[in-house]
């Protein structure tokens, strides 16, 4: 089983990069997600842990950047 308690944090640990990544704009989280993605692919050699890993990335782009772009807009408008 690849749901380990271990490869469950490890999944936490791209959310946080991510979300520390957000708070510094659109282009530190393009970043962060490419760097990760990077990282995925030239670690993680067994591919239900990478299909698994860049889910969980791309996922976590997906709604920090909604929330970045919400917030650069509500910033625009004042």
């Amino acid at each position: 089983m690849i749901l380990t308690i271990p490869v469950l944090l490890y999944q936490i640990l791209f959310v946080v990069l991510h979300y520390i990544a957000s708070r510094f704009g659109k282009r530190a989280l393009a970043v962060c997600t490419a760097l990760c993605l990077l990282w995925t692919a030239s670690h993680i050699f067994l591919m239900p842990l990478a299909v698994l890993q860049t889910i969980v990335i791309l996922t976590s782009y997906a709604i920090f950047r909604r929330g970045v772009a919400a917030k650069e807009q509500a910033a625009s408008t004042n």
